[in-house]
């Protein structure tokens, strides 16, 4: 099964225009046409993807393709827009992911140092969890990645920076703090753990297992967000030592040491799809993050 760029095209223009008929008058193609492409996306997915009638809306498989669609056709507008630029003999791009602990700390120095020595490149820096910076360069989405190394790289070539760890911490302000700070595992089966990403089980059956020790998992990509959440008590989250050493928000948060998967050592660094050719911007900011880190 393969979903055509032409087909997701087509399904997202009915709704984001409200109707078939708008979107084959925005598409400049006829109405039996998008109607059957969004028709042979429902056949391939053996689902349907919108409630047809007075208003459009679309179903829960519906809602994931769309955010799908979405995704696929921005990167496909972003490397036609590239590959003109590249045609006009203008400069390249460097694309860079970044984990959220890194771009507080050391992204803006890193940035605006590659800026000053590298004018004329042009630059796509994208926050993102961990794991999903991992996909995006595995993807060719973006080509460099910054942040905690996974415990499987072995489809990437790794530059090590510096080691680090997360701890597991809980506010004050929750109601089950006593029990928490003593180490008592049962409390934490009565809160949700705060994340920045949810990985698949058949992926990282061991985090699976991890889920489990919480009531449920929050996924919330953004840092300060999660933070204030932990704050107030909502729930617990795994947060680098950095970042409780330093965050004037995190001073009050306690670390559980008495929980046995209470902590996580990370190595953290630079890395890239191993065997691929990088770009001159790409080399370029790998030498100023080992001038940084001084290795």
């Amino acid at each position: 099964m393969r979903l055509e760029n032409s087909e997701l095209r087509a399904f997202r223009a009915v709704i984001e225009e409200g109707g078939f008929k708008r979107a084959a008058d925005a598409l400049h193609v006829s109405q039996s046409a998008v109607s059957q492409a969004v028709a042979g996306l429902e056949y391939k997915l053996e689902a349907p993807l919108v409630q047809r009638g007075k208003e459009l809306r679309l179903t829960e498989v519906g809602k994931r393709l769309f955010e799908h669609a979405v995704d696929v056709l921005r990167d496909e507008q972003q490397t036609l827009e590239d590959i003109a630029q590249l045609k006009q003999g203008k400069t390249e791009t460097l694309s860079l992911a970044i984990a959220a602990s890194l771009n507080r700390f050391y992204a803006p120095d890193l940035i605006s140092d590659f800026c000053r020595s590298n004018p004329q490149t042009r630059m796509k820096v994208a926050e993102m969890p961990s794991r999903s910076i991992i996909s995006a360069v595995l993807s060719g989405n973006v080509e460099l990645g910054l942040g905690p190394f996974q415990k499987d790289m072995a489809a990437f070539e790794c530059i090590p920076f510096y080691t680090d760890s997360r701890h597991l911490v809980v506010s004050p302000q929750h109601p089950r703090y006593e029990d928490m700070i003593k180490g008592d595992e049962k409390a934490l089966k009565l809160t949700p753990l705060i994340a920045s990403a949810l990985d698949s089980p058949d992926l990282r059956p061991s985090i699976q297992r991890l889920r489990d020790q919480f009531s449920t998992v929050w996924e919330v990509n953004s840092l300060s967000l999660r933070i204030h959440m932990v704050k107030q008590g909502m729930g617990v989250t795994f947060m680098d030592r950095k970042l409780l050493n330093e965050h004037p928000d995190c001073n009050k948060l306690r670390i559980m040491s008495d929980v046995s998967f209470g902590r996580i050592d990370k190595e953290v660094g630079i890395y890239h799809r191993a065997g691929k050719s990088l770009s001159h911007s790409a080399k370029s900011f790998i030498i100023l993050c080992r001038a940084h880190w001084e290795l």
